[in-house]
């Protein structure tokens, strides 16, 4: 079967595929270096798990000595921080307002002048000679192609690379990957009547106890709330054995997380009546909150001993120091890493995150930011949260603009020139 597509070709300089963190990022920082960009967003809000997954909470900004992230990133997160009235000397664990950090987005991506189409995805791409020569995307207009003479992959998945025949691996060897959790927003809680750990804490046993309890089979350990007057957003739950790029998947694991949000209500009724007498499930997070799918082959791939070392590299375009936060993938398995998982830096500790990560070796005008880079499993329990996902972003923005004024290739591009302009 053959399909025409009737719409005419759009073109830019740069187009960012996901408006996630990375893609936020990679667009302000192309179009601050003077690129016409575009942002194909399949949602319809800006943030990405910050907002449409209300991922509950901020990866720290300081390795706990001083502040890691800088530039845009930081830009972000200050300017979140005044919008949601959060104390200006709080970087770590911040707590996560998703309509407040919509708006961010929002004013920071209509300032740099990028352009942003909502609920358009990236349905495939057509390759000649080694580049991509355009997108095929779906929205209320059908499909249209869509043109550039760079490519950034923000979609956490690695769609667009994928599509473009890019290698990559996913999960590990036996197809595991890290559980997905569905989020949701619990109102009409009595917060003031909270009077005991209930987070999931491992010195904390809550949440053991419910489980040993069962009568809530679906529920986890897992619970991170964020609380908001009488509103709580809950980080909870683990969906084990999701692919993320399957779409029967994905779409059975919707409804097992909608259930497995009112388990978790139920519990906290029975457990903690005081403050949970009231409550009710509000919402559950648009899109599913996703830790592990795609990882590109690239031309470096960052190891678990480039971790472990504390590695530096000439071509970093980013620090890190998160720990190892390694979800078991399956729910009655325990994982080969329990023993690096607890491997956590020292105060001022870091590592740097190579500029080569977020270039695949297939194609000459794309780049990959965010969770789906070129690195090893382990090392993607640490590098997948967000702060980095937005220092990888604007890296690969300034990167894009770069390649696209001067009409180069991405392996041809200096790592050094995007390094001295990050910031600028």
């Amino acid at each position: 079967m053959q399909i025409d597509i009737r719409n005419s070709v759009e073109e830019h300089d740069v187009i960012v595929v996901g408006g996630g963190p990375a893609g936020c990022a990679a667009a302000i920082a192309a179009a601050r270096q003077g690129a016409d960009t575009l942002i194909l967003e399949s949602t319809s809000a800006l943030g990405g798990m910050a907002t449409m997954s209300l991922v509950s909470a901020w990866a720290p900004f300081t390795d706990k000595q001083k502040l890691l992230y800088h530039s845009i990133p930081l830009e972000i997160l200050v300017r979140y921080k005044r919008r949601a009235g959060i104390p200006e000397e709080k970087w770590d664990w911040v707590s996560i307002s998703p309509e407040d950090l919509k708006l961010v987005y929002d004013e920071m991506i209509d300032e740099c002048g990028a352009k942003v189409l909502f609920q358009s995805t990236v349905c495939d791409t057509v390759v000649k000679d080694g580049n991509i020569d355009c997108l095929i995307a779906a929205n209320k207009a059908g499909l249209t192609p869509y043109k550039a003479k760079v490519y950034i992959d923000c979609t956490g998945d690695a769609d667009v690379a994928a599509f473009s025949g890019v290698t990559f691996e996913k999960g590990s060897k036996d197809n595991s990957v890290q559980p997905c959790s569905l989020c949701f927003i619990i109102t009409n809680v009595h917060s003031d009547r909270i009077q005991r750990p209930w987070s999931s804490n491992p010195k904390e046993g809550l949440w053991q106890r419910i489980r040993d309890d069962g009568k809530y089979p679906l529920i986890s350990k897992h619970f991170i709330p964020a609380e908001f007057g009488d509103t709580i957003i809950a980080n909870a739950g683990h969906l084990f054995q999701v692919d993320s790029t399957d779409p029967e998947q994905i779409s059975k694991a919707y409804v097992l997380g909608r259930q497995t949000a009112q388990q978790y209500l139920a519990a906290l009724k029975e457990y903690m009546p005081e403050a949970f007498c009231d409550a009710m499930i509000a919402a559950t997070a648009p899109i599913l909150g996703v830790r592990e799918s795609r990882r590109i082959e690239g031309e470096y791939c960052f190891t678990l001993e480039d971790y472990l070392c504390r590695r530096s590299f000439p071509d970093e375009i980013a620090r890190n120091c998160y720990w190892l936060d390694c979800h078991a993938s399956r729910k009655s398995v325990k994982e080969t890493w329990d023993n690096a998982r607890h491997e956590k830096y020292q105060p001022g500790e870091s590592h740097g995150i190579p500029w080569r990560c977020l270039v695949p070796k297939a194609l000459d005008n794309l780049l990959v930011a965010g969770r789906s880079i070129s690195m090893e499993r382990m090392a993607l329990a640490s590098i997948r949260v967000m702060p980095n996902c937005l220092a990888m972003g604007e890296a690969a923005g300034i990167g894009a603009a770069i390649a696209a004024k001067q009409g180069i290739g991405i392996h041809a591009l200096d790592p050094q020139a995007v390094i001295s302009r990050i910031g600028k």
